[in-house]
């Protein structure tokens, strides 16, 4: 907040709660900005309303939350939307109450009438322009039913057949004891378990994940080629692809491993293709001698290796360790050091900093394919195979897999590509 001793006592207060925000004057304003940790909203009060000001004073604005915590009433109010009590669905809850007892605390939550602080925030919250995903969707609504007569018909018939609802949390403790993101998690599980139609709080991550990750590498030939040539290949692998591409990190780095396991499954690597050929090929293997019969299996014993084993030869057919490279050089800091993960799963660096392209290409494998290995058993099996420590699904641990992703997808993209399975 600008420094000005003009300020109301109230906003200064607000101010102190709530250090997330940044709040200025324009003209006969008072705009608060970034009032729930995102640049696509504002809140723009104008310093004649002294009494939407005051009432700042007592809110607690948490960024991971779509609410407002009130410190003077020790409640939080989780702003959710307009239900119609004739609906099958929705008049299960509209008026719900319910006690939640959580860890020694008393908890009263119950649906009903938003306060009359919300409705201030949203008669004077405005949309900004951004990129990023909206916050506080709600507070849309909850704005305009308080200009009806300004809305089309169709939309005063929508808030005429319903009635505002918000969420309110009263505790027996104070509210900035409480760790609101354990709070909620648990209760959505009862509140779904027993209700499988139930709204629950949704709990917003910190940051965006592609705000922290670098840029992959655009180009991996340094232009678009001019002609492209492609004959039909594995649709199962094709599908996996689209998938990952449009996949949350951790399910996208689970996706493109079974890339992997899937062409590695069908694997024959030249080698023991080339075996197979000259034996069958051979004009005396119709005879059947022992020797030949022998040389078979011991061919085909070293074709049924253990699936880990397949996998492996299945990327060092054809991944092509120049072109992995590139996408590692684009992102080289984060691929010189260790990689811990939330839960105290550690993967050891993939490089060091003094490390060439040539190098690469010498070192590359097994250790690119064993880190990548560890990582994905972790996402599937909660814990390594070999390891007591996990990978949390939080934010913080998506967005390491994020940074990872263009390197895997190169490898898989690279094994439907290379892949010559019809």
């Amino acid at each position: 907040m600008e420094s000005d001793s003009s300020y109301p006592s109230g906003v200064k207060k607000f101010s102190s709660n709530n250090p997330h925000v940044k709040i200025s004057k324009e003209d006969d304003k008072l705009i608060i900005n970034q009032p729930w940790g995102q640049e696509d909203g504002q809140i723009s009060i104008p310093l004649n309303d002294t009494a939407a000001i005051e009432q700042l004073q007592h809110l607690l604005i948490n960024p991971r939350f779509d609410a407002l915590m009130h410190l003077d009433k020790n409640e939080a109010e989780f702003i959710f939307a307009f239900l119609d009590p004739k609906n099958e669905r929705e008049s299960g809850y509209v008026d719900r109450a319910f006690k939640f007892h959580f860890q020694g605390v008393a908890f009263e939550c119950v649906f009903r009438e938003p306060s009359k602080q919300l409705f201030l925030i949203s008669k004077y919250y405005r949309r900004l322009p951004s990129g990023l995903e909206q916050t506080v969707p709600q507070l849309v609504a909850f704005r305009d039913c308080q200009r009806i007569k300004e809305l089309p018909d169709q939309v005063k018939e929508f808030f005429q057949k319903r009635v505002p609802r918000c969420f309110f949390v009263k505790s027996s403790v104070p509210l900035k004891e409480i760790d609101w993101e354990l709070f909620s998690t648990h209760l959505n599980l009862l509140m779904r378990y027993y209700d499988r139609k139930s709204p629950i709080i949704v709990v917003r991550p910190t940051e965006d994940i592609k705000e922290r990750a670098v840029e992959p590498l655009r180009y991996v030939e340094g232009c678009f080629p001019a002609e492209l040539s492609f004959k039909p290949t594995d649709n199962i692998l094709l599908r996996l692809i689209e998938v990952a591409r449009s996949s949350e990190p951790r399910f996208a780095f689970i996706y493109y491993y079974q890339v992997f396991e899937y062409a590695g499954f069908y694997f024959i690597d030249a080698k023991t293709k080339s075996s197979l050929t000259r034996l069958l090929r051979s004009p005396s293997f119709i005879n059947c001698a022992d020797e030949r019969v022998s040389e078979l299996l011991s061919v085909l014993t070293d074709a049924a290796q253990n699936e880990e084993g397949r996998i492996r030869r299945v990327i060092e057919e054809f991944c092509e360790p120049k072109i992995l490279w590139k996408d590692i050089e684009q992102n080289k800091k984060f691929f010189c050091a260790d990689l811990t993960f939330e839960g105290g799963f550690v993967v050891p660096k993939l490089i060091s900093s003094d490390l060439t392209e040539e190098g690469w290409c010498e070192m590359w494998t097994p250790k690119l394919i064993d880190q990548v290995t560890k990582i994905r058993n972790c996402l599937v099996h909660a814990r390594e195979k070999r390891e007591s420590r996990v990978i949390l699904p939080t934010r913080a641990n998506d967005i390491k897999i994020w940074k990872y992703l263009p390197l895997v997808s190169r490898m898989a993209e690279q094994i439907v590509i290379h892949n010559d399975k019809p």
